[in-house]
C-alpha cells in the first residue's frame, strides 16, 4: 500500500463523496465563467488539505455537510491564492500546465481568483458557524500579509530564517492549520485537542513548504519548476539561506543581484550548486524530520491506529515527494 492509499484508507467513502460534491462547484450558467472554472478544475491539485479537514472531522466521528462546506472552502481558497500568486510572481507555469495568466491574461486571471475566492467564502458561511466564517476571512488577509513581507524582502539582502520561517507560516502553513483546526472545531472537539490538532496542520505545512522549496534544486516534471527558479524570482528558501549563512565566503554581491532580479545564469548556478554542497538541502531534511516527530508526538492519544497511521502516512507522502 502506498502512502496515499494509508491515508485515505480510513476515508475512502468520505474523499469520494467530497471529490464528487467539489466537482459539481465548477459550473455557471455565465458561459464566460463557467469555461474559466472548467480550466481550473482541470488542473485541481491532490487535495491535500481537504484530505486533512476529513481525516479530523472521522477522528472525532463527526463528518457530515458542514465537514464538505470546509473542506470546499480551505481548497478553494489555495486554488484562488495560486492564481494571485502565479499574477504576483509573473509565472507561466501551475504544476506543468500554463497557469491562467498565461493562458488568458493578468486581469482575467485576477478576476478568476477574486471568483474563486469567493465561492469558498460562500462555502464557509454555509457551514452558519461565525467562528469559522471569521477565521477564514481572517486567514485571507494571512495569505496576502505572507505575499507583501515577501515582496518586501527583495529590498532585503540579509538572509533570515525566521523571516523565511514567518514567510511560509503565512502563505502555506495556515491553509494546513487551517483545515485541522477548524475541522476539530466544527466537531465539537475540545480547545485543547483542536490547539493539537492546529499544530500537526502547521507543521504540515511547514513540511509541505520545505520540500517544494528542495525540489526547486532539482528540474521537476510534476511541478513544472526548473532548477533555480525560486531565486530567479529573487527567493532565498531554506537550504540557501543555511548554506550561505553558513559560509566562510562573501556573497553579498550575489545576494543582492538575486533580490534584485538582476542575478545573471551563472550567479544562480553558482548559489544553487554551492547550497547543496555546504549542507543546505541536508539541514533542509534535518528540519523537515524534526518537524515531523513533534507534529506527531503532539497528536491526541484517542486517536485510533488506523488513523494515526494515516496522518503519519500523510506525512511522509508530504516529506518523500520526488521531482
Amino acid at each position: 500500500m502506498d502512502y496515499r492509499q494509508q491515508i485515505c484508507a480510513p476515508i475512502e467513502f468520505e474523499f469520494e463523496e467530497f471529490s464528487k460534491r467539489y466537482s459539481q462547484l465548477f459550473s455557471s450558467a455565465n458561459p464566460g465563467v463557467d469555461m474559466l472554472l472548467k480550466f481550473l478544475l482541470e488542473r485541481k491539485g491532490k487535495l491535500m488539505r481537504p484530505i486533512l479537514v476529513l481525516l479530523v472531522a472521522k477522528c472525532l466521528g463527526q463528518v457530515n455537510d458542514n465537514t464538505y462546506h470546509l473542506a470546499s472552502a480551505v481548497e478553494l481558497l489555495h486554488q484562488g491564492s495560486l492564481i494571485h500568486d502565479d499574477v504576483v510572481d509573473e509565472s507561466d507555469k501551475r504544476r506543468g500546465k500554463k497557469s491562467a495568466n498565461a493562458v488568458y491574461d493578468n486581469k482575467m486571471a485576477v478576476l478568476l481568483g477574486d471568483y474563486v475566492v469567493s465561492m469558498a467564502l460562500k462555502q464557509i458561511t454555509a457551514t452558519s458557524n461565525i467562528k469559522c466564517v471569521d477565521a477564514l476571512s481572517t486567514l485571507i488577509g494571512t495569505l496576502s500579509e505572507g505575499e507583501i513581507i515577501q515582496l518586501n524582502a527583495l529590498d532585503n539582502t540579509t538572509l533570515s530564517e525566521d523571516v523565511y520561517f514567518d514567510i511560509i507560516s503565512k502563505k502555506t502553513a495556515i491553509l494546513f492549520s487551517s483545515s485541522t483546526s477548524l475541522s476539530a472545531l466544527l466537531s465539537g472537539a475540545s480547545e485543547q485537542d483542536i490547539e493539537a490538532f492546529r499544530q500537526f496542520g502547521h507543521v504540515a505545512g511547514l513540511c509541505f513548504q520545505i520540500m517544494d522549496d528542495i525540489l526547486d534544486y532539482h528540474d521537476s516534471a510534476e511541478t513544472g519548476k526548473p532548477s533555480g527558479n525560486d531565486m530567479k524570482e529573487g527567493k532565498f528558501t531554506l537550504p540557501a539561506i543555511y548554506a550561505l549563512t553558513h559560509s566562510d565566503r562573501d556573497w553579498s554581491a550575489h545576494i543582492k543581484a538575486i533580490r534584485s532580479l538582476e542575478a545573471t545564469p551563472e550567479q544562480i548556478r553558482q548559489v544553487t550548486e554551492y547550497s547543496v554542497s555546504n549542507g543546505g538541502i541536508d539541514y533542509a531534511v534535518a528540519k523537515m524530520d524534526e518537524l515531523k516527530k513533534q507534529a506527531l508526538q503532539g497528536l491526541p492519544a484517542f486517536i485510533p491506529n488506523a488513523l494515526r497511521s494515516a496522518f503519519t502516512a500523510y506525512l511522509d507522502l508530504i516529506t518523500n515527494r520526488v521531482k
